[in-house]
């Protein structure tokens, strides 16, 4: 660092996570303040990477900075690659580093994919705005830091340090754009797949949407050959109506299909190097590799690591997935596996529309398979894999996730499907999780370090699902066992974790845990935005979260004109608890109209911000999507709105 002290001030009232002002940084109280008594696991873990986010911008940013808006993920984009990287050193073993991939892709998927889907489309390096501070994206940010981290994975980790040594000799002092970030890689590299495409690799910059690889392959006995195939394509976007072909570096390997081993990669026409995992550069529409001495059959592994921000199809049977799931040596992809099976099975089971559903979300029949159940009990129980990546594997794909797999949404059956599946693995591995809870449940005097993090969440875990097995079953000895956590837990992220497990399984002592959590921590501002948020984003009982949410907004302690104390409760409503906000009376989008134009008036940012939770309303099934647009038309025909505002709903309007 290039002063002689690092200066940081905390405010309580910003509407960003911090910024990096040259000798003065400034975070929000979210980001920089934390105890044991008063953060969970994932504060300390987001403030390690805020704080590290803002000290890299000194270089990343500050000393070479942006020449223009325009380039804003030049700073941006890198820093959060540089944050995710240090996150992920910090992790140490290989599982502890993949649940920071994994957490991150997960984003990724849930927040930028749709962004990239939706009417507020736009590149890594967006050619025009209305307003600058919408485009404080999620493109922007994490999808640009997946453009920095196709780099390093196309020139290597040695290379890419080489890369970023050139880049701060040639550019230290300077306003300088992304062209010039990506050519100092290339320069530092002339051989590398990066150098040798580099135009074409630049169109990650320039044109929006999530690209498509599509994957098929294809066994010769006679030839012992295994032939893949790779193509892409990518969906036009506002604007934008024509893409051309990208440079899309995809990590592989091969798994012996009947012993799970990882098989050495000879591709045809090239030196066996006895490796088990290599990146292939995809640059065409297609292209096929072909790999010899191959026995039987495999199983490909793609897209190790997440290699690329793409959406891969291909299609493996339940047998090809579960045997990555069980064998795989990416982390990355047991986890994918596994999400791919719970995705396969909620699907089927939300277009299975003829299976009876109570109002508590009751199926007619099991949805996931005895081998899925199988598969998790294996995973749950085995010692090599670390807590942490464990509890990532056994959490099912999110309501927001499934939806976008679909071309027509109802958020309420997607809703209840999961809810299902959620309460099948909790009564089917329910002497696992009791198992689970045991082996994990004492940590130790407090530290946020990865391993003892990832044992608290999975005993986390195992107490929600256990609570929800004892709902269904009639049984208080697990809610007693919760109820007695919280009270007499030694740090947050063990109290906070079985106040969740009664409020999300709708136990009856969730009331009185609530009035006690409050009088513990009502004088801690962070704290009390957590007890906001967990009643907002609670599971939907007959329609009973949005009259909740409404006595929240009444609370002495709730006020709008905080922008952390309005996120707490509106947008943990509106925007990470569907199940809840698509009512079918459309009470949650009348709901969600006032506040956008309430907040509107005191703080556009945020507005624009939640103006976005109905982006996505051309994919929801009627009655939705009829009063999704009567909603965001609401919204649109005020007369006196921000541009911030303006511009989301009216792009949302568009054709």
């Amino acid at each position: 660092l290039d002063l002689e002290r690092f200066m940081i001030v905390a405010t309580s009232d910003f509407n960003m996570g911090a910024m990096e002002n040259k000798g003065l940084n400034i975070f929000n109280t979210k980001y920089v303040l934390a105890s044991e008594a008063t953060a969970t696991d994932t504060d300390f873990a987001n403030i390690e990477s805020v704080v590290g986010h803002e000290y890299f911008h000194n270089w990343t940013g500050n000393r070479v900075t942006c020449r223009d808006w325009f380039q804003l993920s030049l700073k941006e984009g890198l820093t959060v690659f540089r944050d995710q990287e240090f996150s992920m050193d910090l992790a140490g073993s290989p599982s502890a580093r993949a649940v920071k991939r994994i957490e991150d892709v997960r984003v990724l998927r849930t927040a930028q994919f749709p962004e990239d889907a939706g009417p507020m489309a736009h590149p890594v390096r967006p050619d025009s705005y209305v307003e600058i501070n919408n485009f404080y994206t999620v493109t922007i940010y994490e999808k640009g830091a997946e453009v920095v981290r196709m780099q390093h994975n196309l020139v290597g980790r040695d290379g890419f340090a080489k890369g970023m040594k050139l880049y701060f000799e040639r550019h230290d002092g300077h306003a300088v754009t992304c062209d010039d970030f990506v050519q100092a890689i290339a320069d530092a590299n002339p051989h590398s797949p990066l150098a040798q495409h580099l135009p074409q690799f630049k169109r990650w910059y320039s044109q929006a949407g999530t690209p498509r690889v599509r994957a098929t392959g294809h066994y010769d006995a006679a030839t012992r050959c295994y032939a893949l195939t790779l193509s892409q394509s990518c969906a036009p976007t506002p604007g934008q109506s024509e893409k051309l072909p990208f440079v899309i570096p995809v990590e592989l390997g091969l798994i012996d299909a009947a012993t799970g081993a990882a098989l050495p990669l000879h591709l045809s026409g090239e030196e066996p190097s006895g490796s088990t995992s290599r990146v292939v550069v995809l640059t065409g529409a297609s292209q096929t590799l072909t790999f010899t001495n191959v026995d039987a059959e495999p199983v490909p592994s793609l897209l190790r690591a997440f290699s690329a921000p793409v959406v891969l199809d291909i299609d493996y049977s339940d047998a090809q997935l579960l045997t990555l799931l069980a064998h795989d040596t990416d982390a990355f992809n047991r986890w994918e596996a596994g999400q791919r099976l719970a995705l396969r099975f909620a699907i089927n089971a939300i277009a299975g529309s003829a299976q009876p559903t109570s109002a508590s979300g009751q199926f007619g029949h099991q949805i996931l398979p005895t081998e899925f159940v199988d598969a998790m009990r294996a995973v749950l129980r085995n010692p090599l894999l670390d807590a942490a990546f464990k509890e990532l594997v056994l959490t099912l794909p999110s309501e927001t996730y499934i939806a976008e797999q679909l071309d027509v949404v109802d958020p309420q059956r997607i809703h209840a499907v999961r809810e299902a599946m959620r309460e099948q693995l909790a009564l089917s591995l329910q002497a696992d999780w009791e198992w689970a809870w045991e082996q994990n449940q004492d940590t130790g005097g407090y530290s946020p370090d990865p391993v003892s993090s990832g044992r608290r969440a999975l005993s986390g875990l195992a107490l929600h699902m256990l609570c929800i097995a004892a709902q269904r079953t009639g049984d208080a000895v697990w809610p007693g066992k919760a109820y007695q956590r919280f009270k007499v837990a030694g740090n947050m992220t063990d109290r906070f974790n079985a106040l969740t497990a009664l409020v999300a399984s709708g136990s009856e002592l969730a009331t009185p845990a609530l009035a006690r959590f409050h009088a513990l921590f009502k004088d801690e501002p962070l704290v009390i935005d957590k007890w906001f948020a967990l009643q907002a984003g609670a599971p939907d009982r007959g329609g009973n979260v949005l009259p909740a949410v409404r006595q929240l907004m009444q609370h002495p302690d709730f006020s709008l004109k905080n922008p952390n104390r309005a996120r707490s409760v509106i947008f943990s409503y509106c925007s990470a608890n569907p199940g809840a906000f698509h009512r079918s009376d459309a009470a949650g989008y009348v709901f969600w109209s006032d506040r956008v134009m309430e907040l509107d008036a005191i703080n556009p940012q945020v507005a624009a911000r939640l103006a976005r939770a109905l982006d996505r309303w051309k994919k929801l099934a009627e009655p939705w999507r009829t009063a999704a647009r009567e909603a965001i038309a609401r919204v649109a025909a005020k007369p006196d709105l921000s541009n911030d505002v303006r511009e989301v709903v009216t792009r949302a309007l568009a054709d």
